[in-house]
């Protein structure tokens, strides 16, 4: 176990995002300032993940045990034109200028900062900008998806200028320096984030994304804030987990919990996901899924029935429906296209009670792979996940936000605040958060139960839909026979992943300990964080 002091606690996926949190604790900041300067440093060294040029949605809570949800997810263009969204395949583009949204990530670090954090939003943005300007070593997750992406990227002038030099993509262990990137954040570190939204930075990027035809205005920058949010909850073996909702998918994971606690119920025990319960557990999942693909949109055009999906009824029926190792389903829908990556999960506590858990991407793998020469923006392509099937949950519409994969989670036991967890996944994220929550109910430490080997239903992939290969299971080296036995006799099909393949999920977990004088921590061997303490 990773045990850190009471004074503060990170895990991050990346060592120079934890590093970055360890020096804002170590210089008198709390848990949303350790949160904001590791965020700031992944757009730097994780920039197939992450960007400021894409969303973020945070869960912060207080030394009272209230929890906020600050979502900074983007809109599309207020006046938009669906004919133009149209892609080769029928569907919006997952790729180029149309599949980008209002970028939000700025205006989340801007409330996060303002409300909650004890030094100005400037601390976290000075030594990003000063870590991309020197150059950063090429990470091996990111190589990879230099190497899968080079094709959309080589067909951007931006992305060419930075990703490749003489004409070939950079690899890992090699220098990618990020120039006019550390210029932009350091204007924004002088001028406030307004300088994006409503001033030369925010008009360089449109001018990138309209002279790609792009629909985006200044308008659509201007009209843009992060909005603070009640969270969603449920209660699983004792203990509450909340998530966000709105166009959040987290509220789909609650569900799944939901049910899981009924089941522990019926089984008199927690269910196993390396165990004979394997089946049970992911025709719950499966089950979500479906829920998610039907009612996930944005709220504000279109009703999610959270109070009904989180019932005690809706779960008791899941549950022996799971139980009867029934899975139903269409296996039909759009193919997609393997695109990699998605987003970066930051969790944080510190000794005053201050936990958050910030999630933030590029949804693909460089998002929309367009990124704007003047400040050295990427921008993400969040507008894939519209549908253009009318009435639709996720419908595209003017001024809309799309379903969002990203779904910060924090924990809370007898009203006091716990645990703060998060993972990358797209889609997955609700089945990596459930075998963590499983996982800790059965008694492991958080490193433990980050690195256990684990299976997930479908394509994880940002933007795909669940009836794409869903009967299908992909099943990490190290899943128990017995697991894998319960799994087929559920109706699944499995195929084979490597043992701590990035493929499953990327977990991060702070928890307190059970006497209260320490933080043990998680950082998943699945990607290249290490764990730092406040000390």
């Amino acid at each position: 176990m990773n045990q850190n002091s009471l004074t503060g606690a990170a895990a991050t996926p990346h060592s120079g995002a934890t590093a970055a949190a360890h020096r804002a604790f170590a210089e008198g900041g709390n848990a949303v300032d350790a949160a904001l300067a590791a965020a700031a440093m992944l757009t730097v060294v994780y920039p197939n993940q992450c960007t400021i040029g894409g969303d973020a949605i945070a869960m912060v809570g207080t030394p009272d045990g209230n929890v906020t949800v600050v979502n900074g997810s983007g809109r599309s263009a207020r006046i938009t034109d669906r004919n133009k969204y149209i892609g080769p395949d029928g569907f919006v583009p997952v790729a180029g200028a149309l599949s980008v949204t209002v970028p939000g990530v700025l205006s989340a670090w801007e409330v996060l900062a303002d409300k909650w954090g004890r030094q100005p939003l400037a601390a976290a943005l000075l030594p990003a900008a000063a870590v991309a300007k020197a150059g950063v070593t090429v990470a091996p997750g990111v190589a990879r998806d230099l190497m899968r992406e080079q094709h959309l990227l080589s067909q951007d002038a931006g992305c060419r200028e930075v990703f490749f030099q003489d004409g070939v993509v950079l690899k890992q262990d090699e220098t990618l320096k990020l120039v006019r990137l550390a210029e932009t954040l350091t204007r924004l570190a002088e001028d406030g984030v307004n300088a994006f939204y409503r001033g030369p930075i925010g008009e360089s990027v449109l001018e990138t994304l309209r002279s790609l035809g792009s629909e985006l205005t200044r308008k659509d920058l201007e009209d843009h804030q992060a909005t603070l949010e009640r969270p969603a909850s449920v209660k699983f073996a004792g203990t509450e987990y909340l998530s966000a909702a709105g166009n959040s998918q987290g509220t789909f994971f609650l569900q799944g919990l939901a049910a899981l606690d009924v089941v522990a119920d019926e089984l008199g025990r927690i269910p196993d996901p390396d165990g004979e319960d394997a089946g049970v557990i992911a025709s719950i999942l499966a089950s979500a899924a479906r829920d998610r693909d039907q009612y996930l949109g944005d709220p504000s055009h279109r009703e999610v029935p959270v109070g009904v999906l989180l019932s005690r009824e809706t779960a008791a029926a899941t549950a022996q429906r799971a139980l009867a190792r029934s899975l139903s389903g269409s296996t039909t829908g759009r193919t997609y296209a393997r695109r990699t990556g998605d987003t970066v999960a930051v969790v944080t506590a510190d000794s005053e009670g201050n936990w958050v858990s910030l999630i933030q991407s590029a949804f693909h793998a460089f998002g929309s792979c367009v990124l704007d020469p003047g400040t050295g923006i990427l921008l993400h392509n969040r507008a894939a996940s519209f549908s253009l099937t009318p009435g639709a949950a996720n419908e595209l519409r003017p001024s809309t936000r799309p379903p969002h994969t990203l779904m910060p989670v924090l924990v809370r036991k007898g009203g006091k605040l716990v645990g703060a967890h998060g993972t990358m996944g797209g889609r997955a994220q609700p089945q990596v958060h459930t075998h963590l929550a499983l996982n800790l109910a059965l008694g492991m430490a958080p490193d433990a139960a980050s690195a256990r080997a684990r299976w997930i239903i479908g394509q994880m992939e940002a933007g795909a839909a669940a009836a794409d290969d869903a009967a299908t299971i992909a099943i990490e080296s190290g899943v128990s026979g017995r697991a894998v036995q319960a799994l087929h006799a559920a109706g699944f099909r499995s195929k084979e992943l490597e043992a701590f393949d990035d493929a499953a999920g990327h977990l991060q977990v702070v928890r307190l300990s059970e006497d209260a004088a320490s933080f043990a921590v998680g950082s998943d061997p699945r990607s290249d964080g290490l764990l730092a303490d406040g000390t």
